[in-house]
């Protein structure tokens, strides 16, 4: 049978009312899934998502890095909690060399819980890890019988289904009879990515300034002082320009050699280049995702130029 890497890292999938529990036992109330497949399970953290933290994305990249080159393993699952998915999976989307199908896979409920939608969720995710055309196609986010690219996809609510691609949608579904993919990822992600995590040491600080009415330059100043080398603007749609009081001190640093980019609030959109002004724009991605592109983009460069060409690529 197949050979898949499951990666667990905790999360509602695993949690119950007496705490989180590991893979194995999650799997012994799945039955049919030791039909469709066989497991190699590693168990990198048993936390909920929002304690994830920056050197746990290094072990969870880790981790994927080392079933992308072992030939006994068809295919990879992570397990993760959900407030922090969306970054994680983006993450690995970026600087991870697989091609093999990798999917990430949560629920919105609880292990124990009544309507629990966990265990249907895992065994979707097995089967597009078994699809021939889950491959090449970077990080995948199931969910709710839908396919997700990891760039795209975000959390919106609690609920099942509460998971979304707000700008481009999804990438397919699962259904009873089979794996549906209507479309692929176009932008730069995985074993075609020029980020290695193989040569990451250590990430650069990067921190987001929201724009507001009344804000001034103040958040902008105190994450400097703590030693940001980039920041992102999470800025009015659909231009994500900052408030105005913002916007001198974060000229005054883009010309200074500290990058920054700008992200729209829309939550969906293209931030356009409207001006020459030293900004770097942000594409689609929202704040958080435009943060991890930023702080990989500065493991290799601070020109303004060349993390623009980043953004447009990825």
């Amino acid at each position: 049978m197949p050979r898949i890497k499951i990666i667990s890292t905790g999360g509602t999938i695993v949690n119950t009312r007496n705490g989180l529990i590991g893979v194995e036992e999650l799997l012994r109330d799945i039955p049919q899934a030791s039909e469709w497949a066989d497991f190699d399970i590693a168990e990198v953290t048993r936390l909920r998502g929002g304690s994830i933290r920056l050197d746990q994305w290094m072990a969870f990249a880790r981790c994927v890095n080392e079933a992308a080159t072992d030939p006994a393993i068809d295919g990879v699952i992570l397990t993760h909690g959900t407030f922090t998915l969306e970054e994680t999976v983006y993450f690995l989307h970026l600087c991870v060399p697989i091609s093999k199908p990798t999917v990430c896979v949560a629920s919105q409920r609880t292990h124990d819980s009544i309507g629990n939608d966990g265990d249907q969720n895992f065994l979707d995710a097995i089967r597009v890890v078994l699809s021939p055309d889950a491959a090449e196609k970077g990080v995948l986010v199931v969910l709710h019988e839908e396919i997700h690219s990891a760039r795209d996809v975000v959390k919106t609510n609690q609920r099942p289904g509460g998971f979304v691609s707000l700008a481009h949608g999804l990438l397919g579904h699962v259904e009873n009879d089979q794996v549906s993919f209507y479309r692929s990822p176009t932008r730069r992600h995985t074993f075609r990515s020029e980020f290695d995590i193989g040569r990451i040491g250590q990430f650069p600080r990067v921190d987001i300034i929201a724009a507001y009415v009344g804000a001034d330059a103040a958040a902008v100043r105190a994450c400097v002082d703590a030693g940001a080398r980039g920041l992102v603007v999470h800025g009015y749609a659909f231009n994500g320009n900052p408030a105005i009081d913002q916007r001198e001190e974060l000229q005054h640093l883009a010309a200074s050699g500290i990058p920054v980019v700008l992200s729209s609030r829309g939550g969906s959109g293209r931030v356009p280049a409207t001006s020459d002004d030293g900004f770097v724009r942000g594409d689609t991605l929202p704040a958080h995702k435009a943060r991890i592109l930023l702080m990989l983009g500065l493991t290799k460069t601070s020109d303004p130029l060349e993390l623009q060409r980043m953004f447009n690529e990825y």
